[in-house]
């Protein structure tokens, strides 16, 4: 479309379809134009087909269940545990003079990152005013890895939160559909970079946007995970006026270290530890049990003796929170095969698990949570009928 002194006849062979110059300002498009002349127009911008077109391309391309409020149900913290680390979390994410950009939450397996990260996603999407853009929770064993599709997965999550954003995305399908099989640092330039740094997005976020990546070390390639932190590291220090902050969990597996170690990202981030049998993780894996305990008695009356005034015993309750060592993994696996509704028989169940227990104390390892779990999964797979 152009100002014309007298309206063309179309050309020979014209699309059907007109692409707006500029997408993110659809009315400033014909700013000061006269005679302008369109045959059998479909506007991009605005026309719900292509958008779906462009939609329904990402959404081929996403992780499917990795949002946090996905079918996929994740757990989330037991009520008030990791309170600690949800408050040093939610102080970054809503300083509005944080010294930086990135939040690296780092711990072993089984120590309730995930829970910890469901538990923010949760609370920072039931904000009047949400700054939770996209999240993104990696599974290994739910084939929740592939590298390929990270940044297409949030820029999925974004162009649905974003008006501007999904405009910008559009546009961008609508000439060159094969954006979602690029590199990952192609993809990173093209779904992050270029719109972030627009002025004409921005205009649309007057406030923070945040990226939750859980699990980093559950994404397929050690390669893959050292370039996803190096892009987001150098992207937040080439721009630091961008909206948008990363919140990463993960394993702290050596190339993850040696990556934000390095000289170029040492300076760019934040990073909390989940401590391993720290006094306050012991604290709240008690809470948890006794309440657990506490509701499955309340659930299966029948199944546990009237005559017990307690239950469990508190010497039996000792056994199970000394053992958990502040690893939530062990209680909240316990706590799941014991009220068990397919038996609905806890007070056997509890047996079972102190049976395991004790006949881990002695072995090599025996006072390892992680052995004790290996050997009730073993006791679970015996105890599965043969047919």
């Amino acid at each position: 479309m152009a100002n014309a002194t007298s309206s063309p006849s179309p050309p020979a062979g014209a699309s059907s379809a007109i692409v707006i110059d500029n997408p993110i300002l659809p009315n400033e498009s014909f700013a000061n134009a006269s005679n302008i002349a369109m045959y059998n127009t479909t506007m991009i911008d605005g026309d719900s087909s292509n958008e779906r077109r462009a939609m329904e391309l990402l959404s081929e391309h996403v992780i499917v269940g990795a949002e946090f409020d996905s079918s996929d149900h994740r757990p989330s913290c037991h009520p008030d545990t990791r309170q600690d680390i949800s408050r040093s979390i939610q102080s970054w994410m809503y300083d509005l003079v944080r010294k930086h950009k990135i939040l690296w939450l780092h711990g072993p397996a089984g120590v309730g990152k995930s829970a910890i990260l469901q538990t923010i996603a949760e609370a920072a999407s039931e904000r009047a005013i949400s700054i939770l853009g996209a999240t993104l929770f990696f599974s290994r064993p739910n084939s929740r890895d592939d590298p390929k599709c990270v940044f297409i997965t949030i820029a999925y999550r974004l162009a649905v939160r974003y008006p501007l954003y999904r405009q910008y995305i559009v546009r961008l399908l609508s000439i060159d559909p094969q954006l979602v099989e690029k590199s990952l640092a192609e993809q990173f330039k093209t779904f992050i970079t270029q719109p972030f740094t627009m002025q004409e997005l921005l205009d649309e976020i007057k406030d923070t946007v945040l990226i939750l990546l859980d699990g980093l070390d559950e994404c397929q390639g050690e390669g893959a995970q050292r370039e996803i932190v190096l892009l987001i590291g150098n992207f937040i220090l080439q721009y630091p006026t961008s909206p948008l902050i990363w919140l990463i969990a993960s394993r702290p597996e050596p190339h993850i270290q040696n990556t934000f170690a390095s000289k170029t990202l040492r300076s760019s981030y934040e990073e909390i530890q989940v401590l391993v049998d720290s006094d306050q993780g012991r604290r709240d894996v008690e809470k948890y049990l006794r309440e657990s305990f506490l509701d499955i008695r309340e659930r299966y009356p029948q199944s546990i003796p009237s005559s017990l005034q307690q239950w469990p015993s508190e010497s039996d309750f000792s056994i199970i929170a000394t053992r958990s060592s502040g690893l939530f993994i062990f209680p909240s696996t316990i706590i799941r095969f014991i009220e068990d509704a397919a038996y609905a028989d806890p007070d056997s169940r509890l047996k079972t698990v102190l049976e395991v227990i004790e006949s881990t104390s002695s072995s090599v390892g025996g006072q390892n949570p992680f052995a004790t779990l290996d050997a009730l999964y073993t006791r679970i797979l015996q105890e599965v009928p043969r047919d």
